[in-house]
Order: C-alpha cells, then structure tokens, then sequence
C-alpha cells in the first residue's frame, strides 16, 4: 500500500515526541489528546475553541469539551514553528488498520484493557472514600450513639455509589462493566506509520504567528466583525485588547471597513489592528506590518 498522500511538502516533515498531532478531518483541524491541548495553550498561546460533546447528552451546547477545534491559520502557524504537524486522519487510520499486525492490535486491546483497569480503581477508591463516613456513622448508630448527619449526604448516596472490592480478582471481573471512551488514537496510529498532510501551508497565517509569537492569544472575532480577538494573555483572564483583520499588501480595503471597525472596536474598548506581509519575503517577524486605529472623542 502506497503512502503517497501523506508525505509531507513542508519543512517540518519529521515528527518528534513533543511535537502535538493536529488531525485534519473534513477539512477542520482537531486536537483531541488533553496533555496536547494543555501544551498548546501554556506554551503557544493557541486556546483553540471546545467543539466536543458528551455522550451522555449529546445536544448540549452551553459546556463543550474535548476536541479542541484550531482555525487553519493556528494549525499551519504552529505547523511552521515546528511545534505540530498536521496529519490526514482518515487515511493515516486506513494505512493503521489495514497494515496492523495482530501483535498491534493485540497492544492497543491491551492498553484499553488497563486504562479500563485504571479508571475502575479510580472509581472505587472515590465510591470507599463517600462511603467512609456513612459506615462510621452506622456503627456509632448501631452503639448507640447520636450522630448528627451532614444534610444532603444521605440523600444523595445510593447503593451503586458504594463498590467494595474483596481482592483482585473480583475487581478484574468488574472491569468488562466500565465502558471507556478512548479520548485519543495515538495508540492504534504508531509514530512511524504517521506522516504529515501533503497540504501547503497557508501564507495567510503570517499575521497570526506574528501576533503569537509577541505572546498573544487569538480566537475569532466573528462577534466583533473581525477575523480575529487579540488578547495580551489568556482569553480567560483577560480582556481584548485588539480586532484584528489580516490583508494581502496591495490589497484595497474600503474606506468604510476601516471606519465602521475603528468605531465598532473603540466603542468596545479595543483598537482596530490592520496587517500584512510584505512581498518577497519570508514568514519573518520584520515582513510583517501592523497598523492599529482608534477613534477619538467616543
């Protein structure tokens, strides 16, 4: 089976431990490992937006989890740093489960298996730990001891929340009750069957790395009439400072977009940020120019 529509035309080609897999599904850009949603937002100021849902009730909109959902100028910025690489999910999951021996597949059952194993553990010293003072408070009962109880405990604790396990044995025949959801597929997909997209990357995420790299964080300014909500730290403990729109440099913008966005951004309190690269020139920090406008006397 050829690999021909995963090798990579970029020049961070090579795929390393540290660097987070984004997987391009339908033309949208997902992370879905936690420990890689947590990299990128401590250590490159890419958030991205929860696009997920849980199984349990499938039509909430209010709470979104897991996967993190990246714009394409994010996903081909951090491709262009080296920080990830972009891989076409569909057909690496093809090229997996077509070519996986049963010794791989044998392994991934077994990771299932103990994440499985894992997670009953983690629930039962939770269910012994609620269950502590309830039993405590029975024998005092039993002694004849008058106990004063913490309103909503009993309440609250059914029989199914206490789960006691004998020894090992019992516990392990439990485990087949816990259904898990991997949250990743990084186990089925081993690193040397992984190649990056063959799609080039986009020009256009220039001004986003520009922005990045001098410690911004960027989500979608659709709310403002913007391409992009610039914020000095994390979107969660601060305020945007910036809308920002990235042009092409002799592009024409029309005197009423620059207008009506210095208006609308100063009457949010945030300055208008006009940029683009300049021709003939690379990705670098000093092609890019950057120009912010801010109404007066509002």
């Amino acid at each position: 089976m050829t690999t021909g529509p995963m090798i990579s035309t970029s020049d961070h080609s090579e795929i390393g431990p540290n660097k987070v897999r984004i997987s391009e599904i339908a033309g949208r850009y997902l992370v879905f490992d936690p420990n890689a949603a947590s990299l990128l937002r401590r250590q490159e100021n890419t958030a991205g937006t929860l696009v997920g849902t849980t199984p349990q009730q499938p039509t909430q909109n209010l709470f979104l989890g897991l996967p993190v959902e990246l714009r394409p100028e994010e996903a081909h910025t951090l491709a262009r740093k080296g920080s990830a690489y972009i891989v076409d999910d569909v057909a690496a999951h093809g090229i997996a489960l077509n070519s996986a021996s049963k010794e791989a597949r044998a392994l991934y059952i077994d990771h299932l298996r103990q994440s499985k194993q894992t997670a009953q553990h983690v629930l039962a010293e939770r269910a012994a730990s609620r269950a502590a003072p309830i039993t405590a408070r029975q024998k005092q009962n039993k002694a004849g001891i008058s106990c004063p109880s913490r309103m909503g405990i009993d309440s609250h604790t059914v029989a199914s929340d206490i789960i006691t396990y004998p020894d090992d044995n019992d516990q392990a025949s439990t485990v087949g009750l816990l259904a898990l959801t991997p949250v990743s597929s990084i186990f089925l997909l081993p690193r040397n069957i992984l190649r990056p997209s063959s799609m080039p990357l986009e020009p256009a995420a220039s001004l986003c790395g520009f922005l990045q790299e001098r410690g911004n964080y960027m989500t979608p300014g659709l709310r403002f009439g913007a391409q992009h909500s610039v914020y000095p730290g994390d979107p969660l403990r601060f305020h945007a400072h910036f809308m920002a729109n990235d042009y092409d440099w002799d592009e024409h913008i029309a005197i009423l977009d620059i207008v009506g966005g210095g208006r609308l951004a100063t009457a949010v309190k945030k300055a208008f940020l006009l940029g683009g690269q300049e021709p003939g020139r690379d990705a670098r920090q000093s092609s890019i120019h950057t120009y912010s406008v801010e109404w007066a006397a509002m």
